[in-house]
């Protein structure tokens, strides 16, 4: 007879999770074929840091009003492979887990080769209430502790971006898109600890 195998069972904190706030950079490029890089660093304050390899976007689309009437894009992606991140209080950790969402609203843009080709845009033009990054998984450190979390950027006040729609139509899929944001961040951290009885 064989025993069954024993579940891993998970202890949460017995506090609240960390609420941690600070001022990043984001550097992101990604395309809908290839994998894509999501750089996260801290300038000042704490929080989580991250260096990934992403998936190709998952489902990307961009909409175009004109350049002098803005529009918006917005897509989800998630980890590629294993990457390394560091986390406040924690150090070195390995990010296990790593999904994304973002949806960004531009007030204006630039396009001068018209419809269906490359336009860019400066955090200026980011409706300050229209930006939504998240980045919410997974992290362990080297001593086998594990960290749930979920990072926010809030409204930028730095940065530039450009992509590129697959096609000219009004609401186009996202062929590829780089930006580079400056904006608060706030982690929320919960510490789990696995263990098998």
């Amino acid at each position: 007879m064989v025993a069954p195998a024993p579940k891993p069972l998970v202890d949460s904190s017995p506090f609240p999770p960390a609420v941690v706030t600070g001022d990043g950079e984001l550097v992101c490029t990604i395309s809908s074929k290839e994998n894509g890089r999501q750089k996260l660093t801290l300038k000042s304050g704490d929080g989580l840091e991250f260096d990934a390899v992403v998936s190709p976007i998952v489902d990307g689309t961009v909409n175009t009003k004109g350049p002098a009437h803005g529009g918006s894009y917005g897509f989800t992606s998630h980890l590629a492979q294993p990457a390394k991140g560091k986390l406040a209080g924690v150090g070195e950790v390995d990010i296990e887990h790593l999904e994304t969402k973002v949806r960004v609203t531009m007030g204006r843009y630039e396009q001068p080769g018209g419809p269906g080709t490359e336009l860019s845009f400066t955090s200026a033009d980011m409706l300050q209430r229209g930006v939504y990054v998240e980045f919410a998984g997974r992290a362990r450190s080297p001593r086998g502790e594990t960290f749930a979390f979920r990072v926010t950027l809030g409204a930028a006040y730095g940065g530039s971006g450009k992509v590129k729609p697959a096609d000219s139509s009004y609401n186009a899929p996202i062929a590829s898109k780089m930006v580079v944001i400056a904006a608060p961040t706030m982690s929320v951290i919960t510490t789990t600890t696995q263990r098998v009885p």
